[in-house]
């Protein structure tokens, strides 16, 4: 497996590119961002109603962009690009298995693809044969993550993690279809399977726990200056003059009210502070932007 930076640079990178952050929002389940703009293509309009379509459940919506799609008749001799497409293929076989539709017209686009080992494993997909020693593993899981949780075995955990463990070169692989499908597939045997003691994936976590907690120590030390400084710098306010003095004392409840809104704000922003300090912290110190938010929630 590549390395955890490698990881999550790529991930930082694919933000880039619309049509993979959607791909990668539909394996990793959060909601989809669609993009802005009239400038999409008719195939990547039905590309993106599709996976929104799977993501809210929506067998309706799924069946309009289908039936919109399957009035193409490519043919083997003459292929569309859309037929090799890979992020759309496995969409809408996705999607015809989790609405239980008619699956003629997407197993005759598959058997015109061209022949590799994605193209064997969505073929398989389709026949629901989910234990060929033929499929790309991290595929399947992917896919049966989706669609039947029940479906995935400790036999598919385990040689899923062993052929993307071995896979060094992942990230030069030519397909982003297999790349995040690994990248997630890697993630969710994380979540699925307790990793034994003293192995990579432990000893990641314990680092990452460890780095956390010095980081907040650390954040609170640079607050505790920077409310010192506020605090000494309202104790050395200049003196009021007698007119300055008369007008508060005439005006006392009026300055009461604002007092106590200035109390709000100033503990609004003692929260804010605590909040970018940390965030701060943690950057300076190089850990990964895309990760800081999942410690700053806790």
């Amino acid at each position: 497996m590549v390395s955890i930076e490698n990881k999550i640079s790529y991930l930082n990178r694919i933000v880039d590119s619309p049509k993979l952050a959607a791909f990668d929002q539909l394996l990793s389940g959060k909601a989809i961002i669609l993009p802005s703009g009239n400038n999409l293509s008719e195939t990547d309009e039905i590309y993106f109603g599709i996976i929104s379509a799977i993501q809210s459940n929506d067998k309706s919506a799924f069946e309009k962009h289908y039936g919109n799609k399957s009035k193409s008749n490519p043919s083997k001799e003459s292929p569309a690009p859309f037929v090799n497409d890979d992020f759309l293929i496995f969409s809408i076989i996705l999607g015809v298995a989790k609405f239980n539709i008619d699956k003629a017209w997407i197993k005759y686009i598959v058997s015109i693809r061209s022949k590799n080992p994605i193209t064997t494993t969505l073929d398989n997909l389709l026949a629901e044969n989910y234990y060929s020693t033929s499929n790309l593993p991290e595929i399947v899981l992917m896919f049966l993550q989706n669609i039947n949780q029940n479906l995935i075995t400790n036999d598919i955990l385990n040689s899923t993690f062993k052929k993307i463990n071995e896979n060094t070169a992942l990230l030069e692989s030519k397909s982003d279809f297999q790349i995040l499908c690994a990248i997630h597939a890697y993630n969710s045997i994380v979540l699925l399977k307790e990793a034994p003691e003293g192995s990579e994936i432990q000893l990641l976590k314990s680092f990452d726990s460890r780095f956390s907690k010095r980081m907040k120590i650390l954040s609170w030390i640079f607050q505790f200056f920077i409310l010192a400084g506020l605090i000494y710098g309202i104790l050395n306010l200049p003196n009021y003059s007698p007119g300055t003095v008369k007008l508060i004392n005439d005006y006392e409840f009026v300055f009461a009210i604002l007092g106590a809104l200035g109390v709000t704000i100033l503990g609004n922003q003692i929260t804010i502070i605590k909040r970018k300090t940390y965030e701060l912290t943690m950057r300076v110190f190089g850990y990964p932007k895309g990760l800081i938010k999942n410690h700053i929630k806790e």
